[in-house]
């Protein structure tokens, strides 16, 4: 198979535990992107937490795209044009929010490349952290926040949240979708984000087939994308859902999983 399209989720995925970018993976990628793939990046990261890595893997001078808040915009690297985007509408985050105080758990978004948030966690700061993004806390977030959003995120005690995304199912509502990506968040989209969908619609656009693309992940948010791909893959650190739904089992994120495959798939090596 001829393989046009590599995505990748990011973190504990394409990042190491060390949010770093192994070199094997790195060379793997340009490498595939010289003999005519495209690589995309697929996160539940906001677009500002993506660029570093985009630049890194030269996705900007190889005229691609990344997919940040988990489908809800698609950014053109090479002139950081906005393709796609679906925000969550104010009405819906007014009751995103009103559920998440009721369950005592802490809320945060995201405006202007800054993460705003309400409440308190013991990770309460994991998302600036991994994101590079500057974090402000406030009392009422709905004073702050006026407009229409990407994602709502729920961050909470591991239990906590792995109970309430047992109860929500996938929806919140008719028109929200909702998914785990680390084990203490719990996100919110419109309906019509996901990575595979947005996935999807890329593809349709750039005219690659669904047989044509290989892509990589680990946690619950990354499981609609490895089942629309040709080739999904499951990094060998991901979880027991993902791992089943994952055509290919790879080595961990901080081994050389994502360049085996591009080697033993594109290459045949």
């Amino acid at each position: 198979m001829n393989y046009k399209l590599i995505v990748l989720d990011m973190d504990d995925t394409l990042l190491t535990s060390k949010n770093e970018i192994l070199p094997s993976t790195i060379n793997a990628l340009i490498e595939a992107q010289n003999n005519g793939a495209m690589v995309v990046l697929a996160s539940g990261r906001p677009t500002g937490g993506m660029i570093d890595a985009a630049e890194i893997l030269q996705l900007d001078t190889h005229q691609s795209y990344i997919i940040s808040y988990n489908g809800a915009v698609v950014t053109r690297m090479n002139d950081r044009t906005v393709v796609d985007a679906t925000y969550v509408q104010q009405a819906h985050f007014s009751e995103i929010l009103h559920f998440l105080r009721k369950e005592n758990i802490m809320a945060l978004t995201y405006k202007d490349n800054t993460i705003y948030y309400e409440g308190q966690s013991a990770y309460e700061q994991v998302e600036g952290e991994l994101t590079g993004l500057e974090m402000i806390k406030v009392d009422n977030l709905q004073t702050v926040i006026t407009e229409d959003v990407p994602k709502v995120m729920g961050v909470g005690d591991i239990e906590h949240i792995a109970l309430l995304n047992k109860q929500l199912e996938g929806s919140f509502g008719s028109d929200i979708h909702a998914t785990t990506s680390k084990p203490f968040f719990l996100e919110f989209m419109h309906r019509d984000v996901s990575k595979g969908k947005v996935l999807q619609r890329l593809a349709e656009q750039l005219g690659i087939q669904q047989s044509e693309i290989i892509a990589f992940g680990d946690s619950n948010n990354d499981k609609d994308m490895l089942e629309f791909a040709g080739l999904g893959v499951a990094m060998g650190n991901a979880n027991d859902t993902i791992k089943e739904a994952a055509d290919v089992i790879t080595l961990s994120h901080d081994e050389d999983g994502i360049a085996q495959i591009i080697e033993t798939y594109l290459y045949k090596k």
